[in-house]
């Protein structure tokens, strides 16, 4: 049986009501991005190009060479909105990727993400890096990213320096977010006291992976862990939980202990408002093969084990609702694009997309599907791009 899709009810394009009002609602969504072009190489306006860039984008352009070709391919559409003559050349695109500040770009984002609806639940913030390896012949870009877990949203991104890593971008997107009342959950990159103390003096919680880049701490929750399992959790003030699950042939059995009574962990002051230790014991059976992990967390919180696995949990939300999008959705580890800030100016353009059809379909289900559409009928595209500027066409 064939599904069929209901058009007529969103708007075509010659029912736009008002074309100034609505390029106005546009130019104030990316009021923060200044045209890196000279006077003198201006045809077309700023305004207009990212216009094109972001339906390309939403219609499944994953390059900038697909950028060009759907401008061509769309000019009538292009001709009505803009009121421009003639598509842009592709060097008119690719001049403005590589010039344009991704910072600019990137509050443009945050500021549209963090002005939307919260839910009732308490805020968690996953925070996490990300190599476009599509560029790695020509330059190393990683992009740190915040991200809403319980709203599958965006809030942040950051490039880390050539030269360094996730330790000083973490710091900086933290400025960038209102932590207060959330909790931030990291791996163990970002397992520093520096960046314990940026969460806690921006009133937010924290629930941190530990590994060998902290010995100390690290081996002493090994060794406390390891005494309270043969001495009995229970007598060693330990709560535990567990969970399983099925699917994909596979069966993930974890076990999570928790100890909210460190008074015996001398290294304890060095973690600002440090509560609990939690160790949770991952077994994952493939076929006849089964494999064991155990994993240490720091957080100043106060949880039962429970749900100390459920703030876990949900920090993978990253690697699956955001890195793997980005990856099989709009193609950005196959992107070649490295000269300039391209690389990083189509990251946030695919991230404001992203989070644009998120918002319209209620989930990432259905990504590909929703490009696609937005690919055959141009009223799609205009309906994804209204999410941002929310205007109704």
């Amino acid at each position: 049986m064939t599904r069929k899709i209901k058009t007529d009810f969103y708007s075509e394009i010659d029912q736009i009501a008002d074309r100034d009002a609505f390029l106005e609602s546009v130019r104030e969504g990316f009021y923060e991005v200044k045209d890196p072009r000279a006077p003198d190489n201006q045809s077309y306006p700023l305004l207009s190009l990212l216009v094109m860039v972001l339906c390309a984008i939403l219609a499944g352009g994953n390059t900038i060479l697909d950028i060009y070709d759907y401008a061509h391919l769309k000019l009538k559409m292009f001709q009505k909105i803009l009121k421009i003559e003639e598509a842009p050349s592709y060097n008119v695109f690719w001049w403005l990727l590589t010039r344009l500040n991704p910072r600019q770009l990137e509050n443009s984002l945050v500021h549209w993400v963090q002005a939307l609806p919260e839910n009732d639940k308490k805020k968690l913030i996953s925070i996490d890096g990300k190599y476009l390896r599509g560029t790695a012949r020509n330059k190393k870009i990683h992009l740190v990213s915040a991200w809403d877990s319980n709203r599958s949203l965006l809030l942040g991104q950051i490039q880390a320096d050539e030269k360094s890593n996730e330790i000083t971008a973490i710091p900086e997107l933290l400025n960038s977010l209102d932590l207060t009342d959330t909790t931030v959950t990291i791996d163990a990159a970002g397992c520093q006291t520096v960046i314990v103390e940026k969460i806690r003096d921006g009133k937010g919680n924290y629930v941190i992976a530990l590994k060998g880049n902290q010995g100390t701490l690290q081996a002493e929750a090994e060794n406390f862990f390891t005494q309270a399992r043969d001495a009995g959790y229970h007598e060693a003030n330990c709560e535990t939980a567990s969970s399983c699950e099925k699917g994909h042939g596979r069966i993930e059995e974890r076990k999570i202990v928790i100890t909210n009574q460190l008074d015996w962990l001398e290294c304890k002051s060095k973690w600002r408002d440090l509560t609990s230790l939690i160790e949770i014991t991952s077994q994952r059976t493939v076929g006849d093969k089964t494999t064991e992990e155990r994993r240490f967390y720091i957080s100043n919180l106060i949880l039962n084990a429970e749900r100390a696995g459920e703030i876990v949990r949900s920090h993978w939300t990253i690697e699956n609702r955001l890195h793997w999008n980005m990856d099989v959705n709009f193609g950005e580890d196959a992107s070649l694009a490295a000269t300039g800030n391209a690389a990083e100016n189509l990251a946030a353009l695919k991230r404001l997309a992203s989070t644009m059809i998120r918002i319209d379909l209620g989930g990432i289900l259905g990504t590909a599907q929703r490009r696609r559409q937005a690919a055959w009928d141009d009223s799609w595209t205009l309906r994804l791009l209204s999410r941002i500027f929310e205007v109704k066409l």
